[in-house]
């Protein structure tokens, strides 16, 4: 019986953080305001973009879903870290993925 009820929150544990986004186009409606950054000082995520909503499964792994995904996050695209809640800094393997801040 306790293995039943372990998984349940292991499960929500790893993916609590995790994210699945979807791109909107209107800032209002966004959930968050997300930068890409080239700069990983300044990043709050050390992000690795996952193909499928299925794939993320740990902190930093991101998807971004088509926008009829109603699980996926609405976030909207801005310019400027500034504006951002979420700064993302593209890392290049699923190791590395994580959240800084």
């Amino acid at each position: 019986m306790k293995k039943l009820v372990i998984l349940p929150l292991l499960l929500a544990a790893t993916t609590m953080f995790s994210q699945c986004y979807k791109k909107i186009e209107n800032e209002v409606q966004a959930k968050y305001r997300v930068y890409i950054t080239k700069n990983k000082a300044e990043a709050t995520v050390l992000g690795y973009q996952v193909n499928s909503p299925t794939e993320v499964l740990k902190p930093g792994l991101i998807c971004f879903a088509p926008i009829y995904y109603k699980a996926a996050t609405p976030v909207f695209i801005v310019n400027s870290a500034s504006k951002a809640d979420i700064i993302i800094y593209w890392v290049d393997s699923k190791d590395k993925a994580m959240w800084k801040k």
